[in-house]
C-alpha cells in the first residue's frame, strides 16, 4: 500500500500500482473532501464552525465522525467497528502520525517534506494488522486528516 500525492488537493492510495481510491478536496480553500470507494461515495464534511468536528458519510448516509481535541490529536468513530481509532501526532514537527486501536498501533504515516514539489510525500508503515481487515477507508480518512493538519500548521506560519 502507498499513498500517492498528485497535489494539495489530490491524493491517490494505491495497491501494487492500481489506484484504489482517490481523495479529493472540490475547492482549493475547502477543508470537506470526497472519495468514491467499492461503488460508493464518500464524503467527509465539517460539522459547525470551528471544523473540529467532521461527518464521514457514504452515498449521504452517515457512517461515522472524527472529533479533533485541543492538541488535534484525532478519535475516528466508524459505525461498522465497536472501537473507535486515535490518530495522534508522534512527533512536534506535524510529520509522524500513529493510528491505535485499543493501544495497539494500526498504521503510520511519515509526512515527508519535499522541497521540489511544495508539498509533502506521504509514506504508509503498515503494523501489525491481520490480512483480512480493509483499511482503507481509515487510510482514506487518516490521510484526510493529517492534510488537513498540514493546512493549518502552514497557515499559521505564513
Amino acid at each position: 500500500m502507498e499513498i500517492k500525492v498528485i497535489n494539495h488537493r489530490k491524493f491517490q492510495i494505491l495497491e501494487h500500482h492500481k489506484v484504489i481510491l482517490e481523495l479529493k478536496y472540490e475547492k482549493w480553500w475547502s477543508n470537506n473532501a470526497e472519495f468514491r470507494y467499492l461503488g460508493k461515495q464518500f464524503e467527509i464534511k465539517a460539522k459547525g464552525f470551528w471544523q473540529n468536528n467532521f461527518i464521514i458519510t457514504s452515498n449521504h448516509r452517515e457512517i461515522g465522525n472524527i472529533k479533533l481535541n485541543w492538541k488535534q490529536d484525532a478519535v475516528i468513530s466508524l459505525k461498522s467497528k465497536e472501537k473507535p481509532y486515535q490518530l495522534e501526532q508522534e512527533t512536534i514537527w506535524h510529520s509522524k502520525f500513529v493510528v491505535k486501536s485499543d493501544e495497539n498501533d494500526i498504521l503510520r504515516i511519515h509526512a515527508k517534506s519535499n522541497w521540489k514539489k511544495f508539498h509533502p510525500d506521504f509514506l504508509l508503515n503498515m503494523e501489525n494488522t491481520e490480512k483480512n481487515e480493509d483499511l482503507n477507508l481509515l487510510i482514506a480518512i487518516s490521510t484526510f486528516i493529517i492534510n488537513n493538519r498540514l493546512k493549518a500548521a502552514a497557515a499559521a506560519g505564513a
